[in-house]
């Protein structure tokens, strides 16, 4: 036989789709109920996550550097640095500091293990942990009476301690003190789940819970941004993003304010310094002047003093400058960030080079910070920070150059002006040694005046643009509560449960309806046949149950099996006018040809005509079992020629109906079919019966009946509704290719007449009886 070939429908079919159905349904409802099951059991036995979401913005004004038409460096136009800072373990670390999380409460069952924080019937407080070496180790918590025993292993020591309900435990490892509401309540949840706590390290905790957070910018410009945490729990998930948003706040106000708090303090200790030596000048003044009984030191100096004070004056404020010059470029070259870049503007503020330094050191800090928020982003070898950083050395090469010419230049300036100076003095000296040292006292007091005015001066500015600036931080929405799950949503599982079901149902459906391969009715039939193969008709479904093929069509008559067979009967007229040897054959056992070859002897004989059904299935005989006879001597006997035709005819107990069965099973079946003998056997019965119907070997299995088909005048081939596959034709079109064959036709067994496309109308019109 041909091996099993994928056969695919490829049309659409409503009977095949309603014999799908009907045979499939079952593993539809099973499917069903698996997966409804498996999303009940998903559901049952998967911690439930929860989320809580906080949304803030992020903002900070100014209102002293807007009084003083001030350009503020800290204002910023990215959030990255905070969304960052929010992200941090640094920050994270503090939040988990401010929560209750020094002890952790687990509730283990059957399946699950629930952490338990801030929930349940027990608290357990932690007072002091004496040894660290017990941290991460799980002490289990039991009930016996009206006590509660703690049992944990430690360095290799069980450890059996009892302690009250809420009272303080105090031992060489821990003290801690144990809040129970309801003790029964506890006595149950103890035997019902195994209840046992450890003491965590913080670091630990910190770096297991991080990862559940989200932080997502919703809006740049708003400076929005939304803080998300999913836990188990849904207390722990709103408290974790609450303590974070409360550490956010106070660091970044905190981080902001820092700068701004050195330069005052720095400013402050400079004029509390300068007060004493200010006191100290004023005094000297006055004693000299009440020494030396000078009252009126006006007249001392005249206009000489005046020039030399008016020249010491614009000494100092060189001085001063050449100063800042060389501290501005000193910070430059040591690689500054954006904070110590932010620092010179208030030192140059009020100096001459103040117009040409400002704008280029605002600039240079405004690269730095992009660079720094670009940072946060992308690595150090990205084109655009290595731009950036190119064009911040250009920045600084710039300013650096400016400030040695403008150093130069300030030194020749100086120069100058102490030569002016010492030609003054040298004029000076020639006056009264009273009046110098009076003069030099007086400098010496308006020198420190000078210093302590420009002092308060830049305290009072950076003062007033500190005190102006505010954390502006807004929590939009506060933390919510989760009621509900995020995962798993008991309406997604279930629908997704359901599509799963009802997608893996019409997969199943769709793939028996495409690889369904079994012949059904006629029209399946006359898809598939070749076109010079007739179809001479069906024989509806024997219901009776019998073991093997037997003679019917005499018991029922009446039968819609009978009037198959009558159909059959006159078909044959129409396929051959007086049809003398039929041999009915079929792909495998099992189709029913010897049913066939039986009841269409059968139906003839009943006509009047007399009848011999010839069994040549030699290595499966049934036709003696039809008749309800032995089957001790037949073919294989007369073809050994052990003895002759009229010795192996049996008569049936229908009149003009014999038949010879197939005998006992020769070594060489092929061989005695193939044998000039039983050409002379052929010859011989054709001149004693009407009609001659062989029971032919399945041509699928062994091809020895195959020579038989081109002898008789009509050979037929049987399928078998809803047993023969589709690819049983493939033998048969071999065998209609075969010059000598002709005539083949095909008889449908046991088809349903209910579902039969030509018969269906008439099921109920014969009976079975």
């Amino acid at each position: 036989m041909n091996k099993k070939k994928l056969f695919v429908n490829t049309t659409f079919d409503t009977n095949i789709l309603k014999i799908v159905i009907k045979r499939n349904w079952y593993w539809c409802v099973l499917i069903f109920s698996l997966f409804i099951v498996l999303g009940f059991l998903y559901l049952r036995y998967t911690k439930p996550v929860y989320e809580s979401r906080m949304l803030i913005q992020i903002n900070s004004e100014n209102q002293g550097a807007d009084l003083l038409d001030l350009s503020d460096v800290r204002t910023e136009g990215s959030i990255a640095k905070e969304i960052e800072l929010l992200r941090s373990q640094l920050l994270f670390k503090k939040a988990i500091k401010q929560l209750p999380l020094q002890i952790s409460l687990y509730a283990k069952g059957e399946f699950l293990t629930e952490q338990r924080y801030r929930q349940g019937n027990l608290e357990i407080s932690p007072l002091l942990l004496k040894d660290s070496s017990l941290l991460n180790t799980p002490i289990n918590i039991t009930t016996e009476g009206n006590k509660i025993f703690l049992n944990f292993t430690h360095q290799n020591k069980a450890h059996h301690i009892a302690i009250q309900p809420n009272e303080i435990l105090k031992n060489n490892l821990f003290d801690i003190k144990m809040k129970v509401n309801d003790f029964q309540e506890l006595k149950t949840d103890a035997e019902t789940n195994q209840l046992y706590f450890v003491f965590n390290d913080l670091n630990t905790v910190s770096s297991r819970f991080h990862d559940d957070l989200s932080i997502r910018p919703i809006d740049q410009k708003a400076k929005t941004v939304e803080i998300s945490y999913r836990s188990h729990s849904p207390t722990f998930a709103k408290d974790i993003i609450t303590a974070l948003t409360k550490s956010f706040f106070k660091y970044d106000e905190g981080l902001k304010k820092e700068s701004a708090e050195n330069v005052l303090g720095f400013i402050a200790s400079q004029l509390d310094s300068l007060t004493r030596e200010l006191s100290i000048s004023k005094d000297s003044v006055m004693r000299f002047q009440r020494n030396e009984n000078i009252t009126n030191p006006e007249h001392l100096s005249g206009s000489i003093s005046s020039k030399i004070e008016f020249l010491r004056t614009e000494e100092r404020n060189i001085i001063e400058e050449i100063r800042v010059l060389k501290v501005v470029k000193e910070k430059l070259n040591s690689d500054p960030n954006s904070n110590d870049v932010y620092r010179l503007i208030p030192n140059i503020i009020g100096q001459s080079y103040e117009g040409s330094l400002t704008k280029q050191i605002q600039e240079l800090y405004e690269l730095i910070e992009r660079k720094e928020d670009l940072s946060y982003k992308v690595t150090q070898n990205n084109d655009i920070i290595q731009k950036l950083e190119k064009r911040i050395t250009i920045r600084k090469e710039s300013i650096t150059r400016i400030i040695d010419a403008l150093i130069e230049r300030t030194e020749e300036k100086l120069k100058i002006t102490s030569k002016d100076i010492k030609e003054l003095e040298n004029r000076y000296f020639d006056l009264p040694e009273k009046q110098m040292e009076l003069d030099r006292l007086i400098n010496i007091q308006e020198l420190n005046e000078k210093y302590y005015s420009l002092l308060n001066e830049k305290k009072v500015i950076y003062s007033i643009s500190n005190a102006g600036y505010a954390s502006n931080n807004k929590i939009l929405n506060s933390a919510s509560s989760a009621s509900s799950p995020v995962f798993p949503v008991k309406s997604m599982v279930y629908s997704a449960t359901l599509f799963l079901a009802f997608s893996f149902s019409i997969g199943l459906l769709l793939l028996r309806y495409l690889t369904f391969n079994q012949i059904n009715q006629i029209t399946d039939l006359n898809t598939v046949l070749p076109k010079n193969i007739g179809v001479l008709g069906s024989v509806s479904i024997n219901k009776a149950k019998a073991v093997n093929s037997s003679l019917i069509v005499n018991e029922r008559p009446k039968s819609a099996i009978s009037e198959s067979f009558r159909t059959l009967r006159t078909n044959l007229s129409f396929v051959k006018q007086n049809v003398n040897t039929i041999a009915i054959t079929s792909t495998i056992s099992g189709e029913g040809k010897t049913f066939i070859a039986l009841n269409l002897a059968g139906i003839i004989a009943m006509s009047g005509k007399s009848v011999l059904v010839i069994d040549l299935d030699m290595r499966k005989p049934k036709v003696h079992l039809g008749f309800g006879s032995d089957n001790i001597k037949g073919m294989s006997n007369l073809l050994a020629k052990h003895c002759t035709v009229n010795d192996v005819i049996q008569h049936s107990q229908l009149k003009g109906l014999d038949f010879i069965s197939a005998g006992p099973i020769p070594p060489n079946p092929s061989e005695l079919l193939l044998s000039q003998h039983f050409e002379d056997v052929f010859k011989q019965v054709k001149t004693q019966y009407d009609t001659i119907i062989f029971d032919n070997p399945p041509v699928g299995l062994v091809s020895d009946g195959i020579q038989l088909l081109s002898k008789v005048d009509v050979p037929i081939y049987v399928f078998r509704a809803n047993f023969s596959k589709r690819y049983f034709v493939e033998k048969l079109k071999e065998i209609s290719e075969i010059d000598e064959i002709n005539n083949i036709n095909i008889v449908l067994n046991a088809v349903d007449a209910k579902s039969n496309t030509y018969g269906g109308n008439y099921g109920g019109y014969y009976s079975e009886s």
